[in-house]
């Protein structure tokens, strides 16, 4: 061979030689003892035509090592699901870490945030909404599950709960505001019965750290003065007026509830609730039918989730940013 070759030869050895290496790496648990000893001593060999510099000996000793690796693991005909497989596990793990650290989806179970966002309407405990004229085709019930989340049943239909992404990062990197949809935990609010605690709610954010609460119907009070720096608050205030969704459901503003037993910290408009250090006071926007800070007091700042960002099924008016 001319030198030119011979360099050429040399060069595509020494890329063998790395690439075996790299391999055996890779796959040696995979090998027999005797299959890695082989390999090792193959590479061995012709790192040896590589010191000697013959050219001719490199590239008998570069076809057998290829041979040698090609035969310990034969190329399966399972390799390309396998490759499927780990790429699939790469997603699950990138999706879980999405979840776990960014974005995390969350439905809504009830309607204490009616009208912003539903839960299973109506209610499992109510009938469901009869039929008018003729119970829908299979194509109709078809398009309702897929587009507006219905549910049907012999005599009528029910809408599961909005479907909603909470965003988990935001918190991370700024103080929570005033009038946020927020997610928590339960688990440190003792005033919440044993059987409920430790489930997630989601509420409205009215109150701060050392924030003074006060409700004067249908208002909400911080510190003496009225909260009403959201478009969503003054919705809330609006009393059945302009405000409704296509249902029909209007917004009754915030209340004293007439529960028995009632609310532990707001029994008449003249009680206030001071926010403790490190903690947050949230209502629900259906303030009627809210089991909310008004029964419970506040939730430690440590057990909030992250803020409701946006509805992504199913295809209502509700669809898009959560306000």
């Amino acid at each position: 061979m001319s030198n030119s070759e011979d360099r050429k030869t040399l060069k595509y050895a020494r890329d063998i030689v790395q690439g075996a290496q790299k391999w055996l790496r890779i796959n040696r648990d995979l090998l027999t003892p005797a299959q890695a000893l082989a390999i090792t001593t193959k590479i061995g060999e012709l790192e040896q035509a590589l010191k000697m510099e013959d050219a001719r000996s490199a590239a008998s000793r570069a076809d057998e090592l290829e041979k040698k690796i090609h035969d310990a693991l034969p190329s399966q005909k399972s390799s390309s699901l396998r490759e499927n497989v780990e790429v699939l596990l790469v997603a699950v793990i990138v999706a879980m870490a999405v979840r776990t650290f960014f974005i995390q989806p969350f439905k809504i179970p009830t309607g204490s945030m009616q009208p912003t966002l539903y839960g299973v309407y109506p209610p499992p405990n109510e009938p469901p909404k009869l039929y008018v004229g003729n119970p829908p085709s299979i194509f109709e019930r078809l398009a309702g599950i897929i587009f507006q989340g219905n549910m049907y049943e012999t005599y009528g239909s029910r809408r599961r709960g909005d479907h909603i992404f909470v965003d988990k990062i935001s918190y991370h990197f700024r103080k929570p505001r005033r009038g946020e949809v927020i997610v928590f935990d339960t688990t440190h609010i003792p005033e919440i019965p044993a059987s409920s605690r430790g489930n997630f709610y989601i509420k409205r954010l009215i109150g701060l750290e050392n924030d003074v609460i006060q409700i004067k119907p249908p208002y909400v009070l911080v510190n003496g003065e009225v909260l009403d720096d959201r478009p969503a608050f003054k919705r809330i205030y609006s009393i059945g007026g302009q405000y409704h969704d296509s249902l029909g459901n209007s917004y009754v503003g915030y209340v004293i509830p007439d529960t028995f037993p009632s609310p532990k910290y707001f029994g008449s408009t003249t009680n206030t609730y001071t926010v403790p250090p490190k903690h947050l006071f949230p209502m629900g926007d259906n303030s009627r039918s809210s089991l909310d800070g008004r029964f419970w007091g506040s939730v430690p700042q440590e057990d909030l989730v992250g803020r409701a960002v946006f509805v992504y099924w199913p295809f209502t008016e509700r669809f898009g940013r959560v306000d």
